[in-house]
């Protein structure tokens, strides 16, 4: 145990003497991150500042918006009408703007990438609908350059597909029972056909029936602010494997054989070089928390950002902090360990950690993910990590999230003292 102690001593000792480096590639980093953070935010800003546009083509339209065949064209006047409605959901006006035009200009829009996508309607298509008939709305899209407004684009109108669908078969069934079963009926055919139609309305027309309205507060959900912070946080503990890297680095063949011989084994090395590079790291993460909180006092901005506000809040966030920078060092030290090389490790380290936080949806919003990538990025310890820094800036840390990074330091532990042991005993 002494010769233990001993050597979790020299390696605390060897960080500390570390420190003014890894200050300063902190910093570096830090700022590295932040750039990268903010050009990330103003490209999601402009983006979001541009609504996508969508080419209606109906086949008389010629191009005149006083056209007077457009105009007397009575489908064209109801199908417009729909249009201008849904146009004013705000679920749909915040996202795209229609426009009126031919086919030829409609596929020269997207070819030119100035439509997003294009709904070609069929001729006598409210005609057909009444007749039973199923004549398709036509709708394409971009082959190439597809964003994430299309992709939400494209939902909305495979489910709105979908509820026409079901709308027309309850329609055609509801016809078909009085002409047949019960066709000494008819006369009621008009009062049950209208009550149908109301039944169709309101679902068509209260949106609550379809979307959950849920108010996000500080509390509850990430700002876009507090979601770009977290991914900073997480991002320069990963990449502070560029300051740490010489704390990090595997141990010679000769002083393998030397501890070996002193009955210390691969964990208890692993265990002693993570915490004394994990206390200079902790010790720099609680200082600037300890700092930002007391800015928040002049600075009001920050409390959109920083949300605790109770010493409970406070002491649960500080414990957050131990656990979350303990983990990613750990991680740090696993693949240093496996690896066993010092630019490899490091460059490992990087692209490793940087794919894993794009599958836990730490760069990008999961929802855009794919459904499999969105699955295994559920359980990779990036999603710890990240869910773990969202609570520590809102004070909100709860046991569940700690115990799971508790789990994943375990087993970077495990298998990096693994991998040194199979080394050890060639």
């Amino acid at each position: 145990m002494r010769r233990k102690l001993e050597l979790l001593k020299l390696q605390i000792k060897s960080a500390f003497l570390s420190i003014p480096k890894i200050i300063l590639g902190t910093i570096v980093t830090a700022v590295l991150v932040i750039a990268i953070s903010t050009c990330i935010g103003i490209a999601t800003a402009q983006d979001s500042d541009m609504r996508m546009k969508v080419a209606v083509v109906y086949p008389d339209y010629d191009d005149t918006e006083n056209s007077d065949s457009a105009d007397n064209n009575k489908e064209f006047r109801y199908i417009k009408m729909a249009f201008n409605y849904v146009s004013e959901i705000d679920t749909i006006k915040n996202v795209c703007t229609f426009e009126y035009t031919d086919r030829q200009q409609a596929i020269d829009g997207l070819r030119n990438n100035y439509y997003v996508m294009a709904i070609i309607v069929p001729e006598n298509m409210i005609s057909d609908i009444m007749s039973g008939e199923n004549t398709p709305v036509e709708v394409v899209c971009q082959s190439e350059g597809v964003n994430n407004t299309s992709m939400i684009f494209r939902e909305m109108v495979r489910a709105g597909g979908s509820d026409l669908a079901t709308a027309e078969a309850g329609i055609y069934t509801f016809d078909d029972l009085f002409n047949g079963v019960l066709k000494n009926y008819r006369g009621l055919r008009g009062t049950h056909e209208n009550k149908l139609n109301d039944i169709y309305l309101s679902y068509a027309l209260n949106r609550s029936i379809y979307f959950k309205t849920r108010d996000i507060s500080v509390k509850e959900g990430l700002s876009t602010v507090q979601f770009y912070v977290c991914t900073a946080i997480v991002m320069l503990l990963l990449l502070s494997t560029i300051t740490c890297a010489g704390n990090m680095k595997g141990e010679s063949r000769s002083l393998a054989k030397s501890l070996k011989g002193a009955g210390i084994s691969a964990f208890d090395t692993g265990i002693a070089r993570t915490t004394g590079v994990g206390i200079v790291y902790i010790m720099i993460f609680e200082v600037l928390f300890i700092i930002i909180n007391v800015m928040r006092l002049g600075v009001p901005a920050i409390s959109g950002v920083l949300a605790v506000s109770t010493v409970g809040e406070f002491i649960a966030s500080i414990l957050g902090i131990v656990v979350l920078v303990y983990a990613a060092v750990s991680f740090i030290n696993c693949i240093f360990s496996v690896v066993d090389d010092t630019v490899y490790s490091v460059i490992t380290v990087c692209i490793l950690g940087m794919a894993c936080m794009y599958a836990s949806g730490c760069i990008v919003s999961s929802a855009f993910l794919a459904p499999g990538v969105r699955v295994i990025g559920m359980y990779l310890p990036t999603n710890g990590l990240f869910t773990l820094a969202c609570q520590i800036i809102k004070g909100t840390v709860d046991i569940s999230t700690i115990m799971t990074n508790v789990l994943w330091i375990i087993i970077f532990q495990a298998a990096g003292a693994l991998a040194v042991k199979i080394r050890r005993d060639r």
